[in-house]
């Protein structure tokens, strides 16, 4: 009996030694990435060419003969013609987008591009062209730009605007819609809300290579 058992403990002794080492060698399971269909929006690169064409022709030719002749320094005026952001900016801002609109109340579900300028103010890009995305959702049965105000909730930018203007009427908040900032010499100010409009990409003329 004694030489039977002890073969017999020497056995129970390795199983989990060699059930540890399978599982060691064991490879692990491979997890499959989504693959993504392209998106119906995407054009072609001469199509995107020509859009590109269209601007320098239409649009920036008479810009920088505009800015040129209000120029202070005999340096030529370089109309912006593209704006980039950092992939990871982008995507950290939708998801941000979304996290402050379902916490506000709602659903952010498309995003606007605004073209604006700089203006004479700015330093870094005097006069330049830029854009500006804003995120829209429904609120309260109206439909437009939103931000976060000092309560959390989710709220129309037309009723900021009105507000700045001093006119909270249907009327007033109509006519805000065509209206992004509002007209008052007072810097506006969202009094403890939040704004969800991000801006300060980086901009110029294309480089050489592209288009």
């Amino acid at each position: 009996m004694k030489n039977l058992c002890k073969p017999l403990l020497i056995f129970i002794f390795l199983i989990p030694l060699v059930s540890c080492k399978q599982n060691q060698e064991k490879p692990p399971t491979e997890v499959k990435e989504e693959v993504l269909t392209a998106p119906k929006q995407i054009i072609s690169l001469e199509e995107a060419e020509s859009l590109y064409e269209n601007y320098k022709n239409r649009r920036a030719a008479f810009i920088e003969k505009m800015e040129s002749e209000n120029q202070k320094d005999e340096n030529p005026f370089e109309p912006t013609q593209f704006i980039s952001f950092e992939i990871e900016v982008l995507e950290n801002y939708l998801k941000y987008v979304k996290q402050e609109a379902k916490n506000g109340g709602t659903e952010a579900d498309s995003i606007r591009i605004y073209l604006g300028n700089y203006g004479n103010t700015s330093r870094r890009y005097p006069n330049k062209n830029t854009v500006f995305l804003l995120p829209t959702a429904q609120v309260d049965g109206a439909y437009g730009g939103i931000f976060i105000d000092a309560e959390g909730k989710a709220k129309l930018v037309r009723d900021w605007i009105a507000s700045q203007q001093g006119d909270n009427s249907k009327e007033g908040r109509e006519k805000s819609e065509a209206s992004f900032i509002p007209k008052t010499n007072a810097a506006p100010v969202l009094q403890g809300g939040t704004s969800l409009t991000l801006n300060r990409g980086n901009g110029g003329p294309p480089p050489k290579t592209d288009f």
